[in-house]
């Protein structure tokens, strides 16, 4: 059985979110991520157990802790209404290398979400109750973390949650679907206006994307008509595509 878990939330001003691999040039996110969507539920859900910390040292790397709770979720996907515009500020900074005071010129790159538009961010967990009955959470445990989920990624990414819901999910095939939310852009037909966005495909790991899976992930402007092979699930009345 597949639940499924519904956070809206509204963001203050922008979304930081800075794209991998990246240059001096760095560029932001347009749309959040899967990555960023577990990222930002870990952690208030790592807060219930006592565990504050952000990140792990495995292997000789650093990993995020949400690597240790991805296998949680089937799938994880966002909607988001009102479409952002990305801006890039230069900041002059100060840096001190081998105790001599430095200047130097950085970039923040961010996407902007503020303005006369009613921006809203509304991302969906879809659970699998296997998994979960045999861990240390439970439902209620996922509800109350996603209440309080406060940012996506970075500090500056600061959202306010609206609105939680909970229920069961209806997994189906179909041939035709429609939907607003972002979904795998492979051997698809799609009617509607969207945008295609490289991202990192969370069930790879979390944490060092130096050599991560990538998948490219369309996120539409409003709902989109999606034709071909799919799999689809009902979650509050609304649909989404899953991947293949």
């Amino acid at each position: 059985m597949t639940f499924f878990l519904k956070v809206t939330m509204r963001p203050t001003g922008i979304v930081a979110l800075r794209a991998l691999p990246q240059s001096k040039m760095r560029t932001a996110l347009r749309y959040v991520p899967p990555t960023t969507l577990i990222g930002a539920i870990s952690y208030p859900l790592h807060h219930l157990s006592g565990n504050r910390a952000e990140t792990v040292y495995d292997r000789k790397t650093f990993k995020s802790t949400a690597d240790g709770v991805k296998n949680l979720f089937e799938w994880v996907t966002v909607k988001t209404i009102g479409k952002p515009r990305l801006y890039g500020a230069l900041l002059k900074i100060n840096t001190v290398y081998r105790g001599k005071a430095q200047s130097a010129v950085t970039s923040f790159p961010s996407a902007v979400m503020y303005g006369s538009g009613d921006f809203t961010i509304t991302a969906v967990y879809l659970v699998n109750e296997e998994k979960l009955s045999k861990g240390p959470y439970t439902m209620k445990d996922l509800e109350r973390a996603a209440w309080g989920i406060t940012r996506l990624g970075s500090r500056e990414s600061v959202v306010s949650v609206e609105n939680v819901e909970t229920g069961k999910a209806e997994i189906s095939e179909a041939s035709s679907a429609e939907t607003s939310y972002a979904f795998p852009f492979k051997g698809f037909e799609v009617q509607g206006r969207g945008t295609l966005q490289s991202v990192v495909d969370w069930r790879s790991g979390i944490g060092d994307y130096s050599s991560a899976k990538r998948i490219v992930m369309f996120y539409p402007e409003d709902t989109v008509k999606v034709r071909g092979e799919l799999r689809t699930a009902t979650v509050g009345g609304e649909t989404l595509v899953l991947a293949p």
